[in-house]
């Protein structure tokens, strides 16, 4: 029985994408049996990624790192099509062994290359996984809030690009978006997302800045 899985991927670094996906993974494994992770595109070989290593020490994930792991950045670079076989393979046994698979898409610490957000979707499209496409509320260094023409433009792009590879959309999120602008972000969006949920996290103080008893 071939199990579920979701691929969770963004358009850029920095959109918490992360704790998207640990929220997903909570909620996955309340109600489902065996939940497994798996990080097609790791950050290094040579360090442990820790937001992996943070997944799988969740209470209801049962699989050790190194069987969670595609390949590196160095690897896609250097044979993208090799590095694509090595992540189908390698994902078939995570799955073979879950009733459904939390996907985690790449972080973008790599050279910004545009088509890193096309390598994702190639990825999710061969591994049969939708897509849950997060894009970040806020932009820049001093983290301004993005507008809601800004969000629906970051998602006409994306989605383009997701169709493009063929892969399948199943759902938007805006995170750390501007509280005040809700709706306006969400319509927008929805018409570069068409028949796709939308969903909105506002920006929270609280859980920008957690305190230590949070963490």
């Amino acid at each position: 029985m071939v199990a579920r899985s979701i691929y969770i991927t963004s358009a850029e670094g920095n959109t918490g994408k992360s704790t998207i996906a640990l929220g997903v993974l909570d909620t996955l494994i309340r109600s489902i049996e065996k939940v497994g992770v798996f990080r097609p595109i790791a950050r290094s070989s040579l360090e442990r990624d820790y937001v992996l290593e943070l997944m799988l020490a969740h209470d209801g994930v049962d699989l050790d790192y190194e069987l969670c792991v595609g390949v590196d950045y160095d690897d896609v670079h250097n044979d993208p099509d090799a590095a694509l076989a090595t992540i189908v393979q390698r994902f078939k046994t995570v799955e073979a062994q879950c009733d459904a698979v939390i996907i985690l898409g790449s972080d973008y610490t790599d050279v910004g290359s545009p088509t890193e957000l096309g390598f994702n979707a190639r990825v999710a499209a061969n591994l049969g996984a939708p897509v849950v496409l997060v894009l970040g509320g806020r932009v820049g260094e001093r983290l301004e809030a993005r507008t809601p023409d800004a969000l629906r433009q970051l998602a006409e792009i994306a989605t383009t690009e997701l169709q493009h590879e063929h892969a399948s959309l199943l759902a938007v999120i805006a995170n750390r978006a501007d509280p005040d602008r809700v709706e306006d972000i969400r319509n927008g969006i929805a018409t570069a997302a068409a028949d796709v949920p939308v969903w909105i996290i506002p920006e929270n103080p609280v859980l920008v800045a957690p305190t230590m008893r949070s963490i």
